[in-house]
Order: C-alpha cells, then sequence, then structure tokens
C-alpha cells in the first residue's frame, strides 16, 4: 500500500477523506460532509492550508495527548490528525502530512456502494 488519501462513505450519508500511510494507518481526517464533491473541495483546500504554518494548530487533550488541527482560510476545521502520546511524535507525525499533502486521492465510496 502506499501513503494516500481516501475518500470514504461512513454511514450511509457522510463522506470523510482520510490520510493513510503505507503502513494502514490513518493519521489525519476531515470532518465529512453529507456532499462527495464538498469532502473533494475540502480536500483541495486542505493542500493548499498545509503549506501555510499558521493553519496548522497543535493542541493537547484533556488526557494529555497531542493532536493536530488544520483550518482553511476562514479558520474554520478542515481536519484533525490522530492522537499521539507525546509532542515530538506529533511534530514528526505534522511533518509526515507535510510531506504526504500531494499524495493521490483514492475513491472508496464507489466499493462501499457497489458491495451494498
Amino acid at each position: 500500500m502506499v501513503t494516500r488519501f481516501e475518500l470514504v462513505l461512513e454511514h450511509e450519508d457522510t463522506f470523510i477523506f482520510q490520510l493513510r500511510t503505507k503502513d494502514g494507518d490513518i493519521v489525519l481526517r476531515g470532518l465529512g460532509s453529507n456532499s462527495k464533491i464538498m469532502t473533494q473541495n475540502e480536500l483541495l483546500h486542505l493542500r493548499r492550508a498545509v503549506k501555510d504554518n499558521s493553519r496548522l494548530v497543535p493542541h493537547v487533550g484533556s488526557d494529555g495527548s497531542h493532536f493536530l488541527i488544520i483550518k482553511d482560510d476562514d479558520g474554520s476545521v478542515l481536519a484533525r490528525s490522530s492522537k499521539t502520546k507525546s509532542k515530538p511524535e506529533l511534530d514528526a507525525m505534522t511533518e509526515f502530512i507535510l510531506q504526504a499533502t500531494d499524495s493521490p486521492m483514492i475513491d472508496l465510496t464507489k466499493r462501499r456502494r457497489n458491495a451494498s
């Protein structure tokens, strides 16, 4: 498997994008939309947003975990990273996300609908 963005359908009515590593781990997920086209558009916005460090906002959860929020031009949230145990792990994941920005997008919604 190669590092890639996936477009997936959850609960038959919510489209999301996610970034999957070559090992199969999901490191970033969009928030979801009821429109496939809107979700694809959000991915395009994400690809642009990661080029501006001010849109990469690290957070610490109440459980002490670390995660990254990526924001759009208007300040709305585009995506959230997986949780990590430490800031160095989050820094490494952030660098991976930045390097993977141009990874291909695979549409998995067709497979799910055909399987029904």
